[in-house]
């Protein structure tokens, strides 16, 4: 069975430093992973009415326009190392890309990088990434800020490892699949993350609601964190039967996985793998998601898999 191409959306619209070092960091990590995938690219390009320049509007114009981006899709389809198509549609940038993930032969995942925007601003002006992970029935590579600034060679490592974090959940069964499939077709090595705070703040907070600590809570939490450790250890041999070399790590202080995984992802990671829920856009906005705050803070290419894919 041939393998799937992987899919680039990416804003050629946008030549500012930012949005060149943006572009260049979405090619370098879909090129490496293609490479060792041994697929081929798709490169999308959205028009978008919007972002049309107000200097008129009239046939010649829009033309011209319209030319432009077909010349920067082939110029950009000839950088790549592999082989490249490229694809220019209209509309809504976020349809069109979720579109091309419902075809037939659907990608092995889209690419794409964000703006990072935060709070009303990025509620009214809407994301793209977002939008598309929410509603995305394949896995999305997002390459946020910190990675774009980073931008690592990821082809040059000899191994790949993937940091999978999972809640341990049933939620998080999607993200722990895919990660053992790609580990398992690049040759990668994967580790298995869980922070504790997740675990121990549901043991927590029914009894702040009400008011009644358990007396025996230190119990309690210890018992917690060894069957944690007894579920890692099972998903571990789960891995390693699949001829897929594989460890875990607990994060054990009390800290919000939010800020956990994005650490642990600066330990010589080249991908990060976890799973959404995709809640309403309203809370994810003001609140955050911990799937949110690891795409704006990890230093590499974080690869979100519905929950309910």
């Amino acid at each position: 069975m041939p393998q799937r191409p992987i899919l680039v959306a990416d804003d050629i619209e946008n030549r500012t430093a930012v949005g060149t070092r943006r572009s260049q960091a979405i090619q370098n990590a879909a090129s490496s992973l293609a490479q060792r995938l041994g697929a081929n690219v798709t490169i999308l390009y959205v028009e978008d009415i919007k972002t049309y320049p107000l200097r008129g509007f009239d046939s010649s114009r829009f033309q011209e326009w319209h030319d432009l981006h077909q010349e920067r899709l082939a110029e950009m389809s000839r950088q790549f190392p592999i082989p490249a198509i490229w694809s220019l549609k209209s509309g809504s940038p976020a349809e069109q890309i979720l579109k091309a993930l419902r075809a037939k032969t659907s990608p092995e995942l889209v690419v794409l990088g964000t703006q990072g925007r935060k709070g009303v601003k990025r509620l009214l002006i809407g994301s793209v990434a977002e939008e598309v992970i929410r509603h995305a029935k394949r896995p999305v590579m997002v390459i946020g800020p910190m990675a774009q600034e980073r931008d690592q060679d990821l082809g040059a490592q000899k191994q790949m490892k993937i940091l999978v974090a999972t809640d341990l959940t049933r939620n998080s069964h999607p993200a722990e699949q895919y990660a053992l499939s790609l580990a398992k077709r690049v040759g990668s090595r994967a580790v298995l993350f869980h922070c504790l705070w997740d675990s121990y703040s549901a043991i927590m907070r029914p009894s702040m609601i009400s008011g009644m600590v358990p007396l025996n809570i230190e119990n309690v939490l210890e018992e917690v964190k060894k069957d944690t450790v007894a579920t890692m250890q099972q998903k571990v041999r789960f891995f390693q039967d699949r001829g897929v070399a594989c460890a875990y790590t607990i994060e054990e202080k009390a800290v919000p996985s939010t800020c956990a995984v994005f650490q642990e992802a600066l330990q010589g990671y080249s991908h990060v793998v976890m799973g959404t829920h995709g809640r309403n856009a309203v809370l994810t906005a003001f609140f955050g998601s911990t799937a949110r705050e690891t795409i704006l803070n990890a230093p590499v290419p974080v690869i979100i898999v519905h929950s309910g894919k």
